[in-house]
């Protein structure tokens, strides 16, 4: 059996990368006039949003993945090779990484800003061990190192909660409320605050990779999201819109992965696959559908390199034009689209070069 593939899914991924992109092009964007801090400001929301979704697709594609070789296996437990998969996880993620990490330091080289402050964080920056607050090549890496840590934490998953899908999904809130409790008992000026909030931890990821994972199997056995789904997916939000107005009576600064990251995952992934499903039917839409699909295929590789690109060409462009603030920010935005459509296109090819290579080498020694 072939498993169909979900084109929502790769459109999904494309939306989330353009978030992420869109996002990080404003933080970096020197001019830091009314409409960029804005954008930025604003921008973070989508961003965060956008990562929540990665790790929700990271989980759903692994079960449905899963389901469909069951399926095909003809078995009715789940029965699977776990070194064997992790083995071609990883991979698959670092040789990407490690070419990411050599065209970072190569543009970094050029335009005159590699600065290494410490030994130690370089070496697990370059292993992908760094996170982020010991990241000192490419502040995008850290999404390496937490993807890594799930895909380690999926068979430790399916081991503790043998297989049984609906203990996954309980697993992930738990993990999530127990994570978000220590975040709200520990102080915002703290380390391990921050390391537990954002990007640092798979933590506040935990429950997004284990809905994934929930509904990658729902979704195959259905084809399509329950009654149920959507009930809980809009009462979480409920839940999250009154804590939110709570706080915001109360005078308490909201901080989005406070938790409100929680509540919005679910609502917003039926959202996106029902938005996207009904709009792929209008042939109008086809080219922006199509379009949608090739970044979410490679997302991946361009979550990895975009944000060195943005550093280093919108500082040397700020430096080179003198326009008018509005018109230099348009004009930065078509140079920089431009130059990362070549970017990414070089660097994709690169890759599947050395895969290439890589295959033969084994092969030929096999």
């Amino acid at each position: 059996m072939v498993r169909k593939r979900l084109d929502w899914i790769d459109q999904t991924k494309g939306i989330a990368i353009l978030a992420v992109i869109l996002f990080h092009f404003f933080q970096n964007y020197p001019e830091r006039f009314d409409l960029v801090v804005a954008l930025d400001r604003n921008g973070a929301r989508f961003g965060y949003a956008a990562v929540d979704i990665f790790f929700v697709m990271a989980g759903f594609n692994t079960s449905y993945a899963l389901a469909s070789a069951l399926k095909t296996a003809n078995l009715t437990e789940i029965s699977v090779d776990w070194k064997l998969w992790l083995k071609k996880r990883i991979s698959r993620l670092y040789p990407t990484y490690f070419l990411a990490v050599a065209s970072s330091l190569m543009l970094y080289q050029w335009f005159g800003h590699l600065k290494i402050n410490s030994i130690q964080n370089f070496v697990l920056s370059c292993i992908g061990l760094a996170g982020y607050e010991f990241q000192s090549i490419n502040p995008g890496f850290w999404f390496f190192t937490v993807i890594l840590e799930a895909y380690l934490s999926i068979p430790l998953i399916f081991y503790f909660c043998r297989g049984q899908t609906v203990k996954i999904l309980e697993l992930g809130i738990l993990v999530a409320a127990l994570t978000k409790a220590l975040c709200w008992v520990l102080p915002q000026s703290s380390s391990s605050f921050w390391f537990l909030l954002q990007n640092n931890f798979l933590g506040s990821y935990f429950f997004q990779l284990c809905l994934g994972l929930y509904w990658g199997f729902v979704y195959f056995d259905k084809q399509s999201f329950r009654r149920i789904d959507w009930l809980a997916a809009i009462g979480t939000l409920a839940l999250g819109v009154v804590i939110c107005a709570g706080m915001v009576l109360s005078k308490v600064s909201i901080i989005y992965m406070f938790g409100f990251d929680v509540l919005l995952s679910p609502i917003l992934f039926l959202g996106l696959c029902v938005l996207l499903q009904f709009l792929s039917q209008w042939r109008s839409l086809q080219w922006g559908m199509s379009f949608l699909s090739l970044l979410g295929l490679y997302s991946y590789q361009l979550y990895l390199i975009h944000q060195p690109l943005f550093v280093v060409v919108l500082r040397r462009l700020n430096q080179l034009l003198d326009l008018p603030p509005y018109l230099q920010l348009g004009f930065s935005v078509l140079v920089v689209s431009l130059l990362l459509t070549i970017y990414g296109f070089l660097f994709v090819k690169t890759e599947v070069f050395i895969r290439k290579q890589t295959r033969k080498l084994v092969s030929s020694q096999a």
